[in-house]
């Protein structure tokens, strides 16, 4: 019976352990269709806000053949398809540059969160897409510049793109 209480009691506390090491993971938001979502966080003493905005684009039925040839950024995954327009990210209401090449590929996003990936440096996670279409996009930032952009397929489990961004000369003056 003592074997057995102990052996309990080390599982509970390996258990706690392991709970308290495990990273907590960043709530969700749920992107809207159509119209202005705003992701926000506190880390800290900083406020992070993304604001992201979206419409949608009626590309037929659900029942409709997949076209062979795509002419806009849809991944066919949603019905209707609703494609990113802009993007704003500002940290402590500081607003950054976010160069179109950030966002404007983008469609079909279905979840955003924020993380902070070390002291002073932001995550901003993307999830779009469903099943051979899904994707993941990693938006790092700091306070003054959105350093780079992380483009994954879910189903390849794979970088398929990676762009860094550097400051140009005039915003360093």
């Amino acid at each position: 019976m003592k074997k057995i209480l102990l052996g309990l009691l080390g599982i509970a506390l390996c258990t706690t352990m392991v709970c308290k090491a495990a990273p907590q993971a960043a709530s969700e938001t749920k992107i809207a269709l159509k119209g202005v979502t705003d992701v926000s966080a506190a880390f800290g003493k900083t406020q992070v806000s993304v604001k992201i905005t979206t419409h949608e684009v009626d590309i037929g039925k659900p029942s409709d053949p997949r076209p062979e040839k795509i002419l806009s950024s849809c991944t066919f995954s949603r019905i209707p398809c609703s494609p990113v327009d802009y993007m704003e990210i500002s940290v402590n209401n500081n607003a950054l540059f976010v160069a179109r090449s950030v966002y404007a590929d983008l469609a079909d996003v279905g979840v955003a969160s924020l993380r902070q990936k070390k002291k002073g440096q932001f995550v901003l996670t993307l999830g779009g897409g469903d099943a051979s279409e899904s994707y993941t996009v990693e938006v790092t930032f700091d306070e003054n510049l959105v350093r780079q952009r992380t483009l994954m397929s879910n189903e390849a489990k794979q970088v398929m793109q990676r762009t860094t961004y550097f400051a140009s000369q005039s915003m360093d003056k």
